[in-house]
């Protein structure tokens, strides 16, 4: 677990110093573009991320689990790239053509005053998906070979910093919108390009056209395996994004709605970023315990996981909380609801960071059919219930339909992999973690206000995380973050 909790941190490191630049991102694109404009480039990012999932027909799951199958330089690693790679050019093309013939029923979705905006940027999706798609597959080879913190580099860091710039031109007047949509892109090719490089230094890179190195049996097994993850990923990923992008057309903001609800979203996904490099570290060494047929590892790692994801989430949630006020007060006027909307979804987020590295399990077992099917009726009633309360309560009902969905869509989780595995992410000493980000909540929160919302920010963020690295040190409820913070404090480094 050592070498995990490292990567962990450091891929937590890489992910959050992306998602400060989002943040700075989000502050000047609410500065700089109308909530119409913002709205837009919401939808237009959101969609693309949601539809790459189903371009890659699941091949970059397989590609993440099974080239740990084979050794260094086993040519079906080779394959199993070709594969993932030739799969998402040529879908690709193919949506492409779907997606122009169906332009028109597409932009008659929004409401009347944002069709203009949608079908002079209709063309704009398809070239930012390709994008994605195509990173989402060396991003997911990167993971095969335990480089985190590298792909994690270019999809949080670099992409972040590009798009600053060409908010930085519109704010300084060099570009207009339009060339910052076609910038924003085109962007994607320098971060894609990146990671190419980064897979090319690992061992055994290569394409290959033999594909015969897989037997029919192998490729009936990778089919149903790519067929559920995409059916899971893709459902899972819309029911991250389906109520912002159910705004625009359902709410009669529109787009401003869209705007609104996306802030909210990008405040309360920072408590969700230390999940995303936990979990990504985990899976390697799961999957390899799992493939080992070593359950008693499998079920040593799965709660150790379990009470460090939550101890992240639970500091996080803290230390956002305390926040919000300051956050709304550096966002111009007309972004008051995020306040409110972003403690209902981070109650959704801690749900599922409470239940640990239980996706990844389900994913890498037998039983990822369930993951997928369980997914899938879930998807079906988050539709169904904003299509009920957007049009009643708009941006709230929203975001009380995502968190009322991760909540149950974990707790089904977590029942079913203990009669299945008889393993839960819990430990004895859980309820201390919450212990301790209660006493830091309340300590941050009573801080006294200081001079104005960037101060006091920054000092409420210390005194509430201090407080709880001292509440942890204390308690000691995870051994990893004991002797993580034993070394750190010995050898005056962070690793």
């Amino acid at each position: 677990m050592g070498i995990v909790f490292r990567q962990s941190i450091k891929g937590t490191i890489v992910t959050f110093t992306g998602a400060a630049l989002g943040a700075i991102i989000v502050w000047v694109s609410t500065s700089v573009l109308s909530q119409t404009q913002y709205g837009l480039i919401t939808n237009i990012t959101l969609l693309a991320a949601s539809l790459q999932l189903v371009i890659i027909l699941g091949t970059a799951n397989l590609i993440a689990v099974y080239t740990q199958r084979y050794d260094e330089f086993d040519i079906r690693r080779k394959a199993l790239l070709t594969l993932g790679a030739l799969t998402t050019f040529i879908t690709g093309i193919l949506f492409t053509i779907l997606f122009f013939a169906m332009k028109e029923h597409v932009v008659a979705m929004y409401n009347i005053q944002d069709q203009p905006l949608i079908r002079k940027y209709y063309h704009f999706v398809p070239v930012v998906i390709m994008f994605m798609s195509s990173m989402t597959i060396f991003e997911c080879y990167l993971l095969a070979h335990v480089k985190i913190a590298q792909a994690a580099f270019s999809k949080e860091v670099l992409l972040r910093v590009l798009n600053l710039l060409l908010l930085g031109m519109v704010s300084a007047g060099t570009i207009a919108f339009p060339e910052y949509i076609a910038g924003n892109a085109m962007i994607y090719i320098v971060p894609l390009s990146v990671m190419i490089f980064m897979s090319y230094k690992t061992k055994g890179f290569g394409f290959t056209a033999k594909f015969k190195v897989f037997t029919k049996a192998d490729y009936k097994d990778m089919i149903h395996f790519s067929w559920y993850h995409l059916l899971f990923g893709s459902t899972v990923t819309l029911i991250t994004f389906v109520d912002t992008l159910m705004l625009a057309p359902l709410d009669k903001s529109g787009m401003k709605a869209s705007a609104i609800y996306n802030v909210a979203v990008v405040v309360s996904s920072f408590m969700f970023m230390p999940y995303r490099a936990m979990a990504m570290s985990t899976l390697p060494v799961l999957n390899k315990a799992y493939i080992d047929k070593d359950m008693d590892k499998v079920r040593d790692l799965f709660p150790r996981a379990g009470i460090n994801i939550l101890i992240a989430g639970i500091g996080m949630f803290a230390i956002i909380g305390v926040n919000l006020d300051n956050a709304v007060a550096i966002i111009k006027e007309g972004y008051e609801p995020v306040k409110y909307l972003a403690l209902i979804l981070m109650l959704g987020k801690l749900a599922d960071m409470a239940t640990g590295v239980n996706n990844e399990l389900l994913s890498i077992s037998k039983y990822y059919k369930f993951n997928s099917r369980l997914s899938i009726v879930l998807l079906g009633t988050v539709i169904i219930l904003d299509r009920m309360l957007i049009p009643e309560y708009g941006v709230y009902g929203a975001a009380w339909v995502s968190a009322g969905t991760l909540i149950a869509f974990n707790i089904v989780k977590t029942i079913f992999l203990y009669k299945k595995f008889r393993i839960h992410p819990f430990t004895n000493k859980t309820w201390l973690v919450f212990i301790a980000g209660i006493v830091a909540a309340m300590t941050g929160y009573f801080w006294p206000y200081l001079i104005n919302p960037y101060i006091d920010g920054t000092v409420r963020a210390l005194v509430t995380l201090i407080t709880y690295v001292l509440m942890l040190v204390w308690l000691k409820p995870s051994n990893d973050v004991t002797i993580f913070l034993d070394n750190m404090k010995k050898n005056k480094r962070l690793f």
